[in-house]
C-alpha cells in the first residue's frame, strides 16, 4: 500500500517544505523547497535509509549532462536531486502528432541518452530500465532521472526492470551488461518513432514475449523509414546480446539519420 501523499506546505524534516507532488508510488517524489540551500529540489521519499544511501552513492559516482544530479540524503530517507521542470519523454511522445516523434528528433534523444548510458557503463554499472517515463525533457535536453534499478554488471538474482522494455537476459535473470541497455534503448527508440512497442502478445500470463517473438519490423508502422535504420533498430532488439551493436557503433550510425535541424556535434568531429 502506498504511503499517504503529503499535502502542499507540509514539512519533510527541518529543511524541506512540499511545493507539489511529482509522482506517487511506493517511493513518492515531491518538488520541495530546501530552506538551507534556498532552492527547489526533487525529494524522493525512500522506503529505507539503506535504499536512500545506495541511490545517493550511485548518483555521486555519476557526472553527466544527461543524468540527474544527486544532492545527497536529508534526514533518514529523503533522497535529494536537482529539480527538473519538464515533461517525461512518455508524455512528450503522446503530445506529438500521431503520438510519435520526427525521425531527426528521435535520433537526437537516442544519442543523448546513449551518451548517458555509455557514461554509466564506464563507471561499472548497468541502468536496466531505459524507458520514456524515466527520461525528462528539460529545456530540450533529455535526462535520465531514476537510478533505482542501477546494478553492477553481473548475473541477476531477480528480474529487474519494466516488462515491456526488458532485454531477454533480464527476463531470464541472466548476466547483464552494456548490451542490456542497448536493448532498452532500442525499444525506446522504436517507441519514439512509431508510438508502439516492438513486440506483440503482452499479457499477464505472458509478460515477456521478447523471449520467444521477433520484433515487428519498423517499416510496418513507418513505411518511409530507411531500410538501414530498420535493420539497425532490429539489431538492437536481437535476442542474442552478442548480435546487438555497441553504443560506440550505434550512436554515430544514428547521427547519419538526422535530416533536419542542427547536427548533434560539430562537423570537424569525425565519426
Amino acid at each position: 500500500m502506498y504511503k499517504r501523499v503529503k499535502p502542499n506546505g507540509a514539512h519533510l524534516g527541518k529543511e524541506l517544505t512540499v511545493v507539489s507532488l511529482v509522482s506517487h508510488g511506493p517511493e513518492s517524489v515531491y518538488m520541495a523547497w530546501h530552506h538551507g540551500k534556498w532552492c527547489a529540489v526533487a525529494c524522493k521519499v525512500m522506503k529505507s535509509r539503506k535504499r536512500a544511501l545506495r541511490e545517493s552513492s550511485v548518483l555521486q559516482a555519476l557526472s553527466h549532462p544527461n543524468i540527474v544530479r544527486g544532492l545527497g540524503v536529508e534526514g533518514q530517507t529523503h533522497l535529494l536531486m536537482e529539480y527538473l521542470d519538464g515533461p517525461t519523454l512518455r508524455d512528450f511522445i503522446r503530445s506529438r502528432p500521431r503520438k510519435r516523434m520526427s525521425l531527426s528528433d528521435a535520433m537526437r534523444v537516442a544519442i543523448h541518452i546513449g551518451g548517458a548510458l555509455d557514461h554509466i557503463h564506464h563507471r561499472g554499472f548497468v541502468y536496466l530500465d531505459v524507458k520514456p517515463s524515466n527520461i525528462i525533457i528539460f529545456d530540450g535536453r533529455p535526462i535520465l532521472f531514476d537510478v533505482g534499478t542501477v546494478q553492477k554488471q553481473k548475473k541477476l538474482k531477480e528480474a529487474i526492470g519494466t516488462d515491456d522494455f526488458m532485454a531477454p537476459e533480464q527476463c531470464s535473470k541472466g548476466r547483464v551488461g552494456a548490451y542490456t541497455d542497448v536493448f532498452g534503448l532500442g525499444v525506446t527508440l522504436y517507441k519514439m518513432l512509431t508510438g508502439k512497442l516492438p513486440f506483440t502478445g503482452y499479457s499477464k500470463k505472458n509478460p515477456h514475449p521478447q523471449l520467444i517473438r521477433d520484433p515487428v519490423p519498423l517499416k510496418k508502422h513507418l513505411p518511409n523509414a530507411p531500410a538501414s535504420l530498420d535493420q539497425l533498430v532490429l539489431a538492437c532488439l536481437n535476442r542474442d546480446p552478442k548480435q546487438r551493436p555497441t553504443l560506440a557503433e550505434l550512436l554515430p550510425a544514428l547521427h547519419t539519420y538526422i535530416r533536419s535541424g542542427s547536427p548533434m556535434w560539430p562537423s570537424f568531429i569525425h565519426v
